[in-house]
């Protein structure tokens, strides 16, 4: 079965001072009610690495208390290996299905053997019958997750490692992993490319644009004509300015939310931009 998760938005007070819980269960129930598999909050999408530690232990709370029927993958990776560890076995003691993990992304030029220590001491601490997602995004955090990594895990933790989100917007490298990992499964974060990744055999999606569009993201997945080059059309368009910003803008609109901000150093869209923006996306057949 085809799952499609919002790569999920983290709300924040004006200016990004706090994050507004009260915001949090009413978005959930959107997402499910147009069909979503689950959410992944506090990852990329979510500003994790914006949001201080006892802050996300906060948001995975809030979700999970709200989950309803959807299945919830929360980010967990951290720069300092402790960090990755005690959230990770936090979200996963409370009730989350598996969390996804970002390689430490502040030191650079890592080595396969220097990497794969540090996921196999997330795996060794690992709470009974957890599992982790592997995220592959380097274009962010410079640090790729290779095929020989991801063997080595699977050599030494088969049982630990669930799937793998690749974000890095190859098609072909995406392909490769379906075909050589077949006992993991592996997910696309690309909406412009997920009607190849599904053809290619993948799991499914998490996405940025589900947090606002679950319809068209769903409607790939059932084959229906147009709906990937829509997608493809709105991922166009929210790069237009900042992705995350835009989409918290577009959800009073689309979904009815009330307004939520971006922390800083992002920097919400002025009037006019919304404006401009929710008309184009109006515009779309």
């Amino acid at each position: 079965m085809t799952e499609i998760f919002a790569a999920s938005l983290t709300p924040f007070t004006s200016g990004g001072a706090d994050v507004d819980h009260g915001w949090i269960p009413a978005h959930l129930r959107w997402l499910e009610s147009h069909g979503l598999s689950g959410v992944v909050p506090c990852g990329t999408t979510g500003e994790g690495p914006s949001i201080g530690f006892a802050e996300r232990m906060a948001v995975i709370d809030t979700v999970l208390a709200h989950r309803g029927g959807l299945k919830v993958i929360p980010g967990t990776g951290c720069a300092a290996l402790p960090d990755t560890i005690a959230l990770t076995r936090y979200a996963l003691q409370h009730g989350a299905d598996s969390a996804l993990v970002l390689p430490p992304f502040f030191i650079k030029g890592i080595s396969d053997a220097g990497l794969l220590a540090y996921y196999r001491a997330v795996c060794d601490a690992l709470p009974t019958g957890g599992t982790i997602m592997l995220y592959h995004i380097p274009q962010v955090s410079s640090v790729p997750i290779s095929a020989e990594v991801i063997a080595g895990l699977l050599a030494s933790h088969p049982d630990r490692i669930m799937g793998l989100k690749d974000s890095a917007g190859d098609p072909d490298h995406t392909a490769m992993l379906i075909i050589r990992f077949p006992q993991l499964r592996i997910y696309t974060g690309s909406a412009a490319g997920f009607a190849r990744a599904l053809a290619d055999g993948a799991a499914g999606g998490i996405f940025a644009v589900a947090n606002a569009f679950p319809q068209t993201m769903c409607a790939i997945a059932a084959g229906e004509t147009g709906a990937q080059e829509r997608a493809a059309v709105i991922s166009t368009m929210l790069k237009s300015y900042s992705p995350i910003a835009a989409l918290k803008a577009l959800l009073p609109h689309l979904a009815g939310l009330p307004a939520s901000a971006v922390r800083p150093p992002l920097l919400d869209m002025t009037a006019n931009e919304i404006t401009t923006l929710a008309a184009s996306i109006k515009a779309l057949p």
